[in-house]
């Protein structure tokens, strides 16, 4: 296994800053190149993935946590009522 160093580190970050600065150069010349309504539509799609995304991940979240409290509380009396017919029969 290679052994990392401190220069190892420096040129990766050094390569992640240049391709992040290439890809913002690009983004910014395609969106200067766009046409206003193209611009605006894109805004617009662009801010509605950023507003419905996380809203979406936090219902799936919230539903599968209430899934499984509901899951849990009927495992709980499925076997509560299993103990108490054993005891009593």
């Amino acid at each position: 296994m290679k052994q990392t160093t401190l220069e190892s580190i420096n040129t990766l970050l050094d390569d992640i800053f240049r391709a992040t600065v290439q890809a913002a150069r690009s983004l910014a010349r395609a969106i200067g190149a766009m046409a206003w309504p193209q611009l605006f539509a894109s805004a617009v799609v662009l801010a509605l993935l950023i507003t419905i995304l996380p809203l979406a991940f936090t219902l799936f979240v919230a539903f599968m946590l209430v899934k499984l409290v509901v899951a849990a509380i009927v495992i709980q009396s499925r076997r509560h009522r299993a103990d108490h017919a054993r005891s009593e029969g």
